[in-house]
């Protein structure tokens, strides 16, 4: 479809002075998909003997889209460098919608021109996992003499899945710690799928550069259980010189699960707080099995670098973590924000422990401790009619937005908060419309 728009830009593309037909090809890029009927004009202005208007045709045409493809294709088979260069550009813009043109742009990565191989092989990384007919290509490509040809095919092949594997594994033997280090991450990028690729990482954790034993660290990490027989290699790089792969350690270790809690436990200790900080996250993220953790990251609550990360990684252990009540309900009374938060959604998950020392909150807590044990309450249901008295005595608070979060306690309980029925019923008449309105929501779960 065009429009009479359209068909005047046309017109300018053939225009004597290249700064018209630079502006018509910018203004046509503008219109995007809706200019697709000046694809053939636009490629066309591909091959002008103006560099500006040939750089300004190529972006058009990907900011058209899908409907530029044949086009580009077709440019793809010319003998000019630049015109193939652009075109690989703009084919790069498209993304995943230029499917159509993986075989061609496969055929580029064999180019004489190392440029051109390096742009084919990031545009076959664009259109992703739809180009996996090029994967063939690629792996000769990880072979390129350019290294920036090899790093590129590296990052492609990322996006191609579990077929991409073995060539990966490759790379991260190339002589080259760039490639080594994108071919690492490109192994993190396929996740789970990549466990095969598990063996060859745990050697890359061992690599002399910093960068690629990092890297590798987080993809075992990103492969997560499967990669659970890396846990020694993983333990013993919590001791690494570089704090970025103890650190990058403690993460994977996190995500491969309960066997790496005793040593993520050893690296509470780490000088680093971006490590520690690490290890408390990966320990939160184990859940109950890091329970052998409690005491460590209880004392870690005094660690003003990593205590919120700790409160969180006590609240991701939950009743299991009991032990920590008295430390938590001290942190209950930081006025910093995100202490205090952690620390009250840590006592919700820990549950029945955290219910009497919560009750005596509300009875002697100024406003903030009152309102983070009015946290607390709302997140354990289950243990929180225990607390229905000292609910009810809080709608009657002089500050408003403890009422509020009384009622809306009490809505979460439910049924067994009757007993606060005569005080629901007086909060209907709250000055507070949000307390009315809560007050209104448990009685009627009652």
């Amino acid at each position: 479809m065009t429009t009479p728009e359209i068909d005047r830009l046309i017109d300018r593309l053939k225009d004597k002075d290249p700064a018209v037909r630079r502006s018509a090809a910018e203004a046509l890029g503008k219109l995007g998909p809706q200019a697709q009927s000046a694809a053939g004009a636009l490629g066309k202005a591909l091959r002008d003997e103006n560099p500006h208007v040939v750089f300004d045709a190529a972006f058009a045409l990907g900011r058209i889209g899908a409907a530029s493809v044949p086009v580009l294709v077709e440019s793809l088979g010319e003998k000019s460098a630049d015109l193939r260069r652009r075109s690989l550009e703009a084919i790069r813009m498209i993304g995943h919608r230029a499917v159509d043109a993986v075989p061609a742009v496969a055929h580029q990565l064999r180019d004489t021109a190392g440029d051109i191989r390096c742009y084919a092989a990031e545009a076959l990384r664009k259109i992703g996992r739809a180009a996996k007919e090029a994967i063939p290509e690629l792996m000769m490509a990880l072979k390129d003499e350019k290294v920036d040809v090899r790093r590129a095919a590296a990052e492609a092949l990322g996006d191609m899945g579990a077929e991409a594997v073995g060539p990966l594994c490759k790379a991260l033997k190339d002589n080259d710690p760039n490639v080594r280090f994108d071919a690492a991450f490109a192994l993190g990028r396929i996740g789970p799928a990549a466990s095969g690729a598990v063996p060859a990482l745990m050697d890359a954790v061992k690599d002399d550069v910093d960068s690629v034993r990092y890297i590798a660290a987080e993809a075992l990490g990103n492969i997560g259980p499967a990669a659970e027989v890396a846990v020694p290699v993983l333990t013993k790089a919590l001791k690494d010189r570089g704090s970025e792969v103890r650190a990058a350690a403690a993460k994977a270790l996190g995500r491969i699960g309960k066997g790496s809690v005793q040593a993520l436990i050893g690296t509470l200790s780490d000088p680093d707080a971006k490590v520690r900080r690490r290890a408390v996250i990966a320990l939160g993220r184990i859940g109950p099995d890091a329970k052998d953790a409690v005491a460590a990251l209880t004392e870690l609550l005094d660690d003003h670098a990593v205590r919120t990360q700790a409160a969180d990684a006590l609240r991701g252990i939950g009743p299991a973590a009991a032990s920590a009540v008295p430390k938590l309900m001290e942190a209950l009374k930081d006025e910093s924000g995100d202490v205090s938060r952690a620390a009250s959604e840590a006592l919700g998950a820990i549950g029945s422990a955290a219910v009497l020392p919560l009750k005596d909150a509300l009875k002697k807590g100024n406003t903030h401790v009152k309102l983070r044990a009015l946290g607390a309450f709302t997140q354990m249901a289950d243990y929180a009619g225990r607390a229905v008295d000292e609910l009810a005595a809080c709608l009657k608070d002089e500050d408003e937005r403890v009422r509020f979060n009384a009622a809306r306690a009490l809505e979460k309980i439910g049924a067994e908060a009757k007993p606060a029925e005569a005080a629901l019923k007086a909060a209907l008449q709250d000055e507070d419309e949000d307390v009315r309105y809560w007050a209104g929501e448990a009685l009627k779960r009652i």
